[in-house]
């Protein structure tokens, strides 16, 4: 039951980085173009903490919405990032002790 869990929100952090990934890439692409160099790209990347406006969720609590709003972009692609580093280690631990079993 753990894994199945622990699969469900390993994909939706991977979806979250993908858009924190997005808004990197937009931000150095477009606005630092545009505008004040890499000080847009940082705007970019604080702007659901700063304009929660612009994450679109609507809860009646604005303290829940930013709480809401840091999680999703900023600690769901830090737990994908971590996860995703200690499976790889795992895999490569358990796939180096089967070279010498065979």
């Amino acid at each position: 039951m753990e894994k199945i869990i622990f699969g469900v929100v390993y994909s939706f952090s991977a979806i979250f980085f993908l858009g924190f990934i997005v808004n990197i890439v937009h931000g150095f692409i477009i606005h630092m173009h545009e505008t004040d160099s890499w000080r847009a790209v940082l705007r970019i990347l604080a702007s659901p903490v700063t304009d929660p406006a612009i994450f679109q969720v609507h809860i009646a609590n604005p303290v829940w919405s930013m709480f809401l709003a840091i999680i999703i972009c900023y600690v769901m692609p830090a737990f994908f990032c971590v996860s995703t580093y200690f499976l790889k280690k795992d895999y490569l631990e358990t796939h180096e002790n089967s070279r010498f079993i065979h």
